[in-house]
């Protein structure tokens, strides 16, 4: 993704606007990688998510990272635990590991959230369930209950995830 000396240890890295891998899942979220494990020693994976109205993950639990959301644009009702909130373009929002939550997007508009998570390893989670979106092109298709339920396994067997 990025270029560097000596596998980037000693170098800035840069992704451009649109670069990275891009995926979509869930019906519609679009998922890009800007950086994961080989690109941060496994300190930190981060993606960009495009959350389409409405869109947004059942109750869950990551215990193997810290998930941290900076809410670029658009409107997401937060549920952690026992209370629900809302965050709005600009929100910072961590979710320590072993917390429950979900997030659903409540605007008209898509939602667009910096996604980070420590360390990293999830977003490989993404790219592993996702299918490759083309910069311009929506997806193919809506994923069938089947598919988001083989997802799901997915991020419970391989990537510490707990459905609640």
């Amino acid at each position: 993704m990025g270029t560097s000396d000596r596998d980037g240890r000693d170098r800035a890295m840069y992704v451009a606007p649109g670069a990275g891998p891009s995926v979509w899942a869930f019906g519609g979220d679009r998922y890009t990688l800007k950086a994961g494990t080989g690109d941060t020693r496994g300190a930190l994976g981060v993606m960009e998510a495009e959350i389409p109205p409405g869109n947004g993950p059942p109750l869950h639990i990551h215990h193997n990272e810290d998930e941290m959301f900076y809410l670029l644009d658009g409107t997401l009702e937060i549920v952690d635990a026992d209370r629900a909130f809302t965050a709005e373009a600009g929100c910072f929002l961590l979710l320590p590991r072993g917390s429950a939550h979900r997030f659903t997007n409540v605007s008209d508009r898509p939602a667009r959230i910096l996604m980070l998570f420590s360390p990293s390893g999830f977003e490989e989670f993404f790219l592993e369930v996702g299918t490759e979106a083309v910069r311009g092109q929506a997806p193919a298709a809506e994923q069938s209950p089947a598919e988001i339920a083989r997802s799901m396994r997915v991020a419970e067997e391989r990537y510490g995830i707990e459905s609640v």
